[in-house]
């Protein structure tokens, strides 16, 4: 598991412990919710800005598939 992502688990399982003491169990889960969605929004944006400064114009996939045919 990456840096990244032991960061965003923290953050997951503190914003939702600290709001399930202050508000009650129900809005924990909920703001624990809201701040997984933020961080997958967060990292699928930074990984189409990676790839789109490699240059990769299409799909995940596609690009994949492009990069090994090139290798062969």
């Amino acid at each position: 598991m990456s840096k990244r992502n032991l960061v965003w688990l923290a953050a997951i399982v503190v914003v939702g412990a600290v709001v399930w003491l202050v508000a009650g169990w129900l809005w924990g889960i909920i703001a624990a919710i809201v701040v997984l969605v933020a961080s997958e929004f967060v990292e699928r944006r930074r990984r189409a800005a990676r790839r789109a400064a490699r240059g990769a114009s299409g799909s995940a996939l596609r690009d994949t598939i492009d990069t090994r045919r090139k290798r062969r």
